[in-house]
């Protein structure tokens, strides 16, 4: 599809041979396809990649009518998301980097298509296209051209929801939508858990020690350009843990190695949820997937509980935690020991500060985001909250949260 404008993307035939290649037994037809409004300012990365590509990228709101076996026409709600691709992230990330200037722009070339985004275009479609359901929207297409570079996927529109792109008012989430998302984040970390041994699939950035060994000069880069920019959030104790930390990724990850790994979100926080039903019948919905990769279960907790857990909310992290681990060990068997998940926290936890914490505070560097300290100080009190210890007593903070 060369020279490929908005109006080829929504047109009937277009949408209608995603539907078709999707559900080949479905034998839609679409009879007429009209705008709906849609906010694209939540994306950071569509937002941030805009002016790089010559295709038209974002989120198109669509109200689809279709046909299908001489049923009456019924008319749905989608959004055709057109992915920039991955390669095209990555220059944009390495334009940042040198903004910097510095070490992180003299560091950053080398390890620029590493980062986890070069492969977003492709990592999205694999896993709407092969995970189990449950957490997502309904897909109804992608379509993926590696000679024009177009990437889409078409899913539903996510309407009658509430605490959509809530990052700003983490308040918002209560206690009842914190333990629901984690007991069902539990659910799909069962449903994709790989034991030891067994291997996920061989994409090029996944978290191992190997990876992130390699990539040590890149987060001391990171650490190093964020330190001096943000002195309030990175005292000197705080950037010697992290210096040490980074110094300690080959004992620490030959011990996370060694545990069963799952598909996580890994960018599974507020910007990306939503929350559909209320009550019992509460369901997270998580959206925008292009950096899911295989880690250790507890990485999407420790990510979503920085970005809902407020100072005034730092003392219900360890029951938190606990609860998500009760739920984990139940659907799967495979996590009794507190002591041994408390240090899969920390670690983990560390590895989200290093890779993503850092890269969020590059780009915080260019152009600052509200939400972005107070994810840190959280963060930091993960840290504090979790350092590995011999002897853990989960009933006791268990019982900070009824």
């Amino acid at each position: 599809m060369p020279d490929t404008t908005t109006l080829d993307l929504v047109s009937p035939a277009f949408l209608e041979e995603m539907l078709r290649a999707h559900a080949p037994n479905s034998a839609h037809k679409v009879l007429a396809v009209d705008p709906l409004p849609l906010d694209n300012s939540a994306s950071i990365l569509v937002t941030l990649t805009a002016g790089q590509s010559a295709r038209p990228i974002g989120h198109f709101g669509l109200a689809v009518t279709l046909e299908e076996a001489g049923r009456p026409p019924t008319t749905h709600h989608l959004v055709l998301k057109v992915k920039p691709h991955g390669g095209e992230i990555s220059s944009m990330l390495a334009g940042l980097a040198g903004l910097c200037g510095g070490e992180l722009a003299a560091v950053y070339s080398a390890f620029a298509e590493r980062t986890g985004f070069q492969h977003t275009h492709q990592r999205e479609l694999a896993v709407y296209e092969h995970a189990a359901p449950g957490l997502m929207p309904r897909i109804w297409g992608t379509h993926a051209d590696k000679a024009t570079g177009l990437y889409c996927v078409l899913m539903e529109y996510l309407e009658d929801v509430t605490l959509l792109n809530s990052v700003q008012t983490p308040a918002a989430w209560t206690n009842h939508h914190i333990r629901t998302a984690l007991a069902q984040l539990a659910a799909w970390h069962a449903c994709h858990l790989l034991p030891p041994g067994f291997a996920a699939p061989a994409w090029p950035d996944l978290p191992t020690g190997a990876y992130m060994q390699e990539l040590a000069p890149l987060w001391t880069a990171l650490l190093h350009n964020a330190a001096p920019r943000f002195p309030e959030l990175f005292g000197v104790q705080r950037t010697a843990q992290l210096q040490a930390a980074i110094q300690q990724i080959p004992q620490r990850k030959a011990w996370l190695d060694a545990r069963p790994r799952t598909l996580i979100h890994n960018d599974l926080n507020p910007r990306n949820t939503c929350f559909r039903g209320a009550g019992a019948s509460l369901q997270l919905s998580a959206y925008d997937w292009e950096l899911a990769t295989y880690h250790v279960p507890v990485y999407d907790a420790v990510e979503l509980l920085c970005f809902v857990l407020d100072t005034d909310r730092y003392h219900l992290r360890p029951a938190y935690l606990e609860h998500y681990r009760h739920t984990l060990h139940a659907l799967t068997g495979r996590y009794a020991d507190p002591a041994a998940f408390r240090r899969e926290t920390h670690y983990a936890a560390l590895d989200f500060g290093l890779h993503r914490l850092g890269m969020y505070l590059m780009a915080h560097s260019v152009g600052p985001y509200p939400f972005l300290p107070r994810v840190v100080e959280s963060f930091f009190d993960t840290l504090t909250q979790t350092v590995p210890t011999e002897n853990t007593a989960p009933a006791a903070i268990a019982s900070h949260i009824a």
